[in-house]
């Protein structure tokens, strides 16, 4: 008797968990999205001299015109984020050699991983699209700083490749851990 009630307290609370989660409306995991080198727009090309780190940053196309427009992301919107390992070229440059992560962040109106979190998921694959993490404490974390930007370190690239339909490149301004 005591394993039927051990067993009904357990699967009770397993049911409220996930409705808990869905009324919530966080996603635990957001998806890689498939082909987002050739479907998404590469809005920037980031060069972090310090550690020799190129990111490629692609946004999801069907949010262009509304950034262009607003000047605000709009729910919805999906950033791809490549890291590269990288060498200086001769002109001084950074020039992308191996890609090593990608980071894929979605914003969805409602969504609070936690009070500085906006309303962005991020989740960390690697190159194949395996994967690696959802952990949300390093993002966040990092995020955080630029608060004022929409939790995103690339927000002025975004906006001005919005309205422009050309790639910007720019060197990182911040010293974070995973760009110095």
């Amino acid at each position: 008797m005591k394993l039927v009630s051990f067993l009904i307290v357990s699967l009770l609370t397993i049911v409220v968990a996930i409705a808990f989660s869905g009324l919530t409306g966080q996603a635990s995991v957001v998806n890689f999205p498939t082909n987002y080198q050739t479907k998404f727009f590469q809005y920037a090309t980031v060069a972090c001299p310090k550690s020799q780190i190129v990111r490629k940053m692609y946004v999801n196309p069907e949010v262009i015109d509304a950034i262009a427009t607003t000047g605000t992301v709009p729910s919805d919107t999906i950033i791809a984020m490549e890291t590269h390992s990288a060498k200086i070229g001769g002109d001084g440059r950074l020039i992308p050699n191996q890609l090593n992560n990608v980071f894929v962040r979605k914003k969805k109106t409602g969504w609070r991983v936690s009070n500085d979190s906006g309303e962005w998921q991020s989740t960390w694959y690697s190159p194949s699209g395996n994967l690696v993490s959802s952990s949300q404490g390093s993002c966040i974390s990092c995020h955080t700083m630029v608060r004022d930007r929409d939790y995103l370190f690339t927000l002025p690239a975004l906006l001005k490749a919005a309205k422009t339909n050309q790639m910007q490149y720019q060197k990182t301004e911040f010293g974070t851990s995973v760009c110095q």
